[in-house]
C-alpha cells in the first residue's frame, strides 16, 4: 500500500447532480469470504479485538463487531464485519501480499471513536501483530490512521477522525487531505497509558476503498446513481460522501485499468463479496433512492443470500465493475 504521497484537490467543476443521498447515509458492515474461516475469526479476535456476534455453522458464516455497554455489563452490539468460508477446502492461511488483477477491496475503514483508542490500539499492535500483517501509518489531515492486512490480503485501516470543526475545505466542496507521517510520538505521549480492550463500543466503518478499471465511470455511478459527493481527488483516486463527511466512498486504479469484474457470487474465491450502506427506513428514501437507480439503469436484485439478516429491507446492486452494494433500511 502506498502511503508516501500527498493528496490533492482538484477544482474541477462538477457537473450538476439532481439526486442527493439522504445524509444518514453511513457504511453498515462489509461481508468477507475467507480461505480459512477459523484462522480468519482468531485474526480479527486477536489482532483487532473484534467480538463475535453470532454465527451461522449452517452456512459457515460469522458476525463480528464491537461490545457495547449495557447496565454493568457487556452485551452484544450490530455486526460491522461478516465472514464466510469459501468452498474451497481449507487451506494455507497466509497468501503473499499481491494484489489481484481484479475490481474489488482495497481496503475497508474501521472507524474509532476517540484518539486515545487508537494509541491504544497502536500499543496492542506492537506487542500482538505479525509484522507479516503490518502495513504502515499516516496522517490524513481529517484522521489519522493505521493499515494492516489479514489471512486473506484483505486492506484493512483502523483510524480515528479529527472534529470536522478542523477539517479544511477548498472552494467549499472540495476537503484538504493529505498523506503525512503519523507523530506516533504525539499519539503515545497523550495516551500511552491507555489498555486495548478490544473494538471499544461506537466503532463503526467509515469508509471503503475500492479498486475499479475506470474513475470516470466509478465517478458517473456513485456520484448520479448513488447521489454522493465527489469530495476530493488525488492521482489515480476519486473520493466520495454524503452530507459532509471526508469520504464515504473511494475509488483507485493503482492496480491498472485492465481490470476482471469482481467475483462477488464466486463462492470459490476469497475477497469481497459485498458492502452495506444503511440508510432510514422510511418509504419516501428507499422510493427516491430506486427511482433514481433505475433512472440510471441499474438492475436492482431483490434477491438476497442466505447469509443476510435483513431479508424484509434491503436490495442488492452492482456498479460498474461488478462490486455488489447491499443497501439496507433501518
Amino acid at each position: 500500500m502506498n502511503i508516501n504521497n500527498n493528496y490533492i484537490n482538484i477544482n474541477d467543476d462538477d457537473e450538476d447532480v439532481t439526486f442527493v443521498s439522504n445524509p444518514s447515509l453511513e457504511i453498515d458492515h462489509v461481508h468477507l469470504k475467507v480461505l480459512n474461516l477459523e484462522n480468519s475469526i482468531h485474526f480479527y479476535q486477536s489482532s483487532l479485538g473484534f467480538s463475535v456476534i453470532d454465527t451461522d455453522p449452517k452456512k459457515d458464516a460469522v458476525y463480528l463487531g464491537p461490545k457495547s455497554l449495557s447496565g454493568d455489563s457487556y452485551k452484544p452490539s450490530s455486526s460491522i464485519l461478516v465472514l464466510t468460508q469459501t468452498n474451497k477446502d481449507k487451506e494455507k492461511t497466509f497468501r503473499p501480499n499481491n494484489l489481484k488483477k481484479e475490481a474489488g477491496l482495497f481496503h475497508f475503514a474501521i472507524l474509532l471513536p476517540e484518539r486515545k483508542y487508537l494509541a491504544s490500539f497502536l500499543r496492542h499492535l506492537q506487542s500482538n501483530l505479525d509484522p507479516q500483517f503490518y502495513e504502515g501509518m499516516a496522517d490524513h489531515a481529517v484522521s489519522e490512521s493505521i493499515y494492516l492486512h489479514d489471512p486473506d490480503n484483505n486492506g484493512i485501516e483502523v483510524y480515528r477522525d479529527r472534529k470536522p470543526s478542523e477539517w479544511k475545505w477548498i472552494n467549499e466542496n472540495k476537503v484538504y487531505m493529505v498523506t503525512e507521517p503519523l507523530d506516533v510520538q504525539s499519539l503515545l505521549d497523550q495516551f500511552g497509558n491507555e489498555r486495548w480492550m478490544g473494538l471499544p463500543i461506537h466503532t463503526s466503518l467509515g469508509h471503503v476503498h475500492l479498486h475499479v478499471s475506470n474513475l470516470l465511470k466509478a465517478k458517473k455511478f456513485y456520484q448520479e446513481s448513488l447521489g454522493l459527493y465527489h469530495t476530493a481527488t488525488y492521482p489515480g483516486a476519486y473520493f466520495f460522501a454524503a452530507d459532509g463527511y471526508h469520504h464515504h466512498i473511494a475509488t483507485n486504479t493503482w492496480v491498472g485499468t485492465n481490470l476482471m469484474p469482481n467475483s462477488a457470487n464466486d463462492q470459490q474465491k476469497s475477497g469481497l463479496d459485498h458492502y452495506a450502506i444503511r440508510l432510514p427506513a422510511e418509504i419516501e428514501v428507499v422510493k427516491r433512492l430506486k427511482n433514481n437507480l433505475m433512472k440510471n439503469g441499474v438492475v436492482i436484485d431483490d434477491k438476497l443470500d442466505d447469509t443476510d439478516k435483513h431479508k424484509s429491507s434491503s436490495f442488492y446492486v452492482y456498479d460498474q465493475d461488478g462490486i455488489k452494494i447491499q443497501f439496507l433500511f433501518k
